[in-house]
């Protein structure tokens, strides 16, 4: 077997490993974070959150969006920096540069309260199942 035939083995290997379902697919699964996903407490409690930190200014009250972009995913593009709770714990904290998101809201919660505003954000969500990544 010559030695282009052996690299090109090599080469279609590498290409299946990484489309396969294991391969490359689930180095990309965000991690799920949040401790308060699906928890009606918490989320009651985020809902709280959200209007005392004054969310509801740009997002509305019931998350429909205004001065700001609608946080109910269930139509329109794709969240902007990506969906994952770690992406949108980094954008409530202001930790994420190009964002136009008031830092001062997101440095002024404690690490919990984020936690229960996206569990309340979440739970507007009226999109595909099939999309959720939390």
């Amino acid at each position: 077997m010559s030695r282009l035939a052996v690299a090109m083995g090599l080469v279609g290997a590498l290409c299946l490993a990484l489309i396969s379902p294991g391969g490359a697919q689930d180095a990309a699964t965000p991690k799920k974070l949040n401790p308060y996903t699906g928890k009606p407490e918490a989320i009651k409690e985020g809902r709280g959150l959200f209007l005392k930190y004054g969310c509801s200014g740009c997002h509305g009250a019931g998350g429909g969006g205004g001065m700001g972009p609608s946080l109910i995913k269930d139509a329109g593009p794709p969240w902007k920096f990506g969906s994952s709770d770690e992406t949108l714990v980094k954008l409530i904290k202001g930790e994420i540069p190009q964002a136009t998101m008031p830092k001062v809201f997101g440095q002024a919660m404690q690490p919990d309260e984020v936690w229960k505003v996206l569990a309340f954000i979440r739970s507007l969500y009226a999109g595909d199942p099939s999309k959720v990544n939390w």
